[in-house]
């Protein structure tokens, strides 16, 4: 029986956004180090800014601030030139053991294979692993939104989470890091 039905219409602008979540699902104690170093660079070369040290220090320590997102950007750019300016519209019917994606090909994913469930303020994201996952669109859902969401834990044993954020970086998050960011199953 179909439970549920959601889709999502790709751009570039989606699919950037997909590979943030990724990127800050996955990868964020990497962005944490280079927001470490480049802080530590940017001061210690606007310390020493007289020297020929200094100059490079904080040109190298502004660089990687500004670089947090290159990776998930050039992941998005990758995806761009492969699609070719042909974004896909995919269509998503859930049911009680599994749910299909119906798109060029159709695919047949068990709730088994979800490793993460994420979700941010517009999308839903089932990581089957660290470099793939579903996006669907909340607002496809409607009403059903927040028993969608109940019926995801339910059938995957795993909570949502939203993407770590430098902004809203705390203890529990570092915990979290530590114990690999994995989600445990409830």
């Amino acid at each position: 029986m179909k439970r549920f039905t959601a889709q999502i219409r790709h751009s570039y602008d989606t699919i950037l956004r997909m590979c943030r979540v990724q990127d800050d699902t996955f990868c964020f104690g990497r962005k944490i180090l280079m927001a470490l170093a480049g802080l530590a660079l940017t001061v210690l070369g606007a310390w020493n800014l007289a020297s020929a040290a200094g100059l490079v220090f904080a040109l190298v320590g502004c660089w990687l601030l500004v670089s947090l997102n290159f990776p998930a950007r050039n992941r998005a750019q990758s995806i761009r030139q492969a699609l070719n300016g042909q974004y896909p519209t995919n269509r998503y019917e859930f049911y009680d053991k599994h749910f299909v994606l119906l798109a060029q090909n159709q695919d047949v994913v068990d709730y088994s294979r979800i490793m993460r469930l994420v979700e941010d303020d517009g999308y839903c994201y089932l990581f089957i692993s660290a470099q793939a996952a579903y996006m669907l669109e909340k607002a496809s859902l409607g009403t059903e939104l927040s028993r969608f969401m109940a019926f995801m834990e339910k059938a995957t044993g795993l909570s949502w989470m939203k993407p770590y954020k430098l902004s809203t970086f705390n203890l529990k998050t570092i915990l979290e890091l530590l114990r690999g960011g994995k989600q445990e199953k409830k």
